[in-house]
């Protein structure tokens, strides 16, 4: 029923314009008739051009388009959903991360509570004796261990030793220096009670350290 419409209306305007054509022609010959006759012609034709084919041909591009829009929402919503995925990922990584390292601090303060007071009173003697008198590894052992002296069990002696940050060869050579510097003795003297079990106790390798770095 369309179809028959736009072909009158377009028969309709066409003679419109050719009425306007003939009128002016026989009487003022304006320009001004001419051009209004012609817009006429050319809307004439205009009316044919939005035929059923020509709104279809709209429809299935409006409907292209659509589609791909309502597709490009699904991908930004499928990559929104796997950014959220990789932060929820990432969340439970470091929660995680954050539950070992508390499992590890509650498992290291465990085992400093395991630890007994004598054997931590013993490390503190121990480290005291090695810092400020330079004593050797074994003389501050028997220190901690002796009757006479701070009388700890020998386990916590052993504990104390096996902690005690000291370099054994610089005490050795500053009790080397106190014998070259206050007693005048000869190097040889200087080794022999360096290594002495009745003098300072320390291993043939400390001593040696010591005199080789002594002022010569």
């Amino acid at each position: 029923m369309i179809l028959p419409v736009r072909i009158l209306m377009f028969l309709l305007m066409l003679a419109i314009a050719y009425f306007i054509f003939r009128w002016n022609n026989n009487n003022s010959k304006k320009k001004r008739w001419y051009a209004l006759a012609i817009i006429f012609a050319l809307s004439s034709f205009g009316a044919l051009t939005d035929t059923p084919e020509a709104r279809h041909q709209e429809a299935v591009e409006s409907s292209k388009a659509e589609s791909s829009s309502i597709k490009e929402s699904e991908r930004k919503e499928s990559i929104s959903i796997e950014e959220d995925a990789k932060s929820s990922s990432l969340s439970e990584k470091k929660a995680s991360s954050i539950k070992a390292k508390q499992s590890s601090t509650k498992s290291s303060e465990s085992s400093s509570k395991k630890i007994p007071r004598e054997y931590i009173s013993a490390l503190i003697k121990g480290q005291e004796y090695a810092n400020s008198m330079y004593m050797s590894k074994k003389a501050v052992y028997n220190q901690l261990t002796s009757d006479y002296g701070e009388k700890f069990s020998s386990d916590a002696a052993n504990y104390a030793i096996a902690n005690i940050k000291a370099n054994w060869n610089k005490n050795a050579l500053h009790k080397a220096k106190e014998y070259q510097e206050e007693q005048n003795m000869s190097p040889d003297a200087i080794y022999d009670q360096l290594t002495s079990d009745y003098g300072e106790q320390f291993t043939p390798d400390e001593a040696n350290y010591a005199i080789q770095h002594l002022e010569k």
